[in-house]
């Protein structure tokens, strides 16, 4: 029943935003209510998967339910780039709203006959399931993963316009056109969460993550910076690092399912949505206060290496990306190797 009153409260939010958002104030509170119908729809759906899946092929299963995630916001973020110009931004919002309503019924069916399976008796948060530290490594684990993500989708849309707008486009073109080639990146997502819970099955959770991390963290640090250059280059770099910013993803969400115990895995989940989603709300600010510090530093330092918008994203996310690797990949005893890149990036974390 949590996986079906969630769905009507996102979709119900989605229709609402158009119709009542006037003012920053209510236009958060409505998207705030939409975070929490989409974190209660994600994780009770991971472990409907999980629970289903054999071991050995219980990464592929997961990484399958999460690639349809990232392929649902690819295509509302194209889509919104095709209604935008003639529809305006609530026009295009309230008919993406109203499709958002179609996952009800897909919910009610899903959900039927799962829920005698996961009764524990348990009707309390247990922060004792945070005592294990592989449980707990591998939260803060998708916690940077989150931020990395939203950092990218937070800036990606906007970079995107203002090269556009920089070559001749008007605002209006440029928006709609760097919001589908955005989406264009973003899609890839999809195949990246398919294909890391894929090699997760194969390479072990650990070792695929760190893949992804490595991959995804190198490109970010470059990407931001290639506004100036040829647009075909730009737009192969976005694509492998839309595929790689989420390979990842079905890993963490798998692990948490074999690492918690089956009592606590409720709270586990619990505090793994919390976190991850908190870092989702902060990582776009993030991503905004860079762009406007970008802003102002050309304005007043012109020569500057980050004096433009483009330099903002790389800044925004090398320090969680430091820390992220060195949370991902420690087993339960640890190792030398990720206790080195946990102290390269100190004692602060994302």
């Amino acid at each position: 029943m949590i996986l079906v009153w969630c769905t009507v409260l996102a979709s119900l939010s989605f229709v609402l935003f158009p119709l009542l958002a006037r003012d920053v104030w209510s236009a958060s509170g409505l998207r705030f209510l939409a975070g929490l119908g989409l974190a209660g729809i994600y994780m009770p759906g991971v472990r409907m998967v999980s629970a289903t899946a054999t071991p050995e092929r219980r990464g592929f299963a997961v990484g399958v339910y999460v690639s349809a995630f990232y392929l649902g916001s690819a295509a509302s973020l194209s889509a919104t780039g095709l209604l935008l110009p003639d529809l305006g931004w609530r026009g295009a919002a309230l008919v993406l709203g109203l499709v958002s309503a179609v996952g009800l019924p897909l919910a009610v069916r899903g959900a039927r006959g799962h829920a005698s399976s996961f009764s524990s008796g348990r009707a309390y948060l247990d922060p004792t399931v945070l005592r294990d530290g592989a449980v707990a490594r591998n939260i803060l684990a998708y916690t940077g993963h989150a931020w990395e993500l939203y950092v990218s989708r937070g800036w990606l849309a906007a970079f995107l316009a203002s090269v556009l707008a920089a070559r001749g486009l008007d605002d209006t073109t440029a928006s709609a056109t760097g919001s589908q080639w955005a989406a264009l990146m973003s899609s890839l997502g999809a195949a990246g969460v398919f294909i890391g819970g894929w090699l997760s099955d194969s390479l072990g959770r650990a070792r695929a993550a760190l893949l992804a991390a490595l991959l995804s963290g190198t490109l970010s640090l470059g990407f931001g910076f290639m506004g100036a250059g040829p647009w075909a280059i730009l737009v192969i770099v976005g694509c492998l690092y839309g595929l790689a910013i989420s390979a990842d993803s079905a890993v963490y969400s798998t692990a948490i399912t074999e690492l918690a115990t089956p009592g606590k895995l409720g709270s586990a989940q619990a505090f793994q949505a919390f976190l991850g989603f908190g870092a989702t709300i902060l990582a776009p600010v993030a991503a905004g206060l860079m762009l406007d510090l970008a802003s102002a530093l050309r304005r007043t330092v012109p020569a500057s290496p980050v004096s433009c918008p483009r330099g903002s994203h790389p800044w925004c996310k090398a320090g969680p990306q430091f820390w992220s690797i060195a949370l991902r990949l420690r087993r339960r005893g640890g190792d030398a190797t990720l206790r080195c890149l946990g102290r390269l990036y100190g004692t602060r974390r994302p």
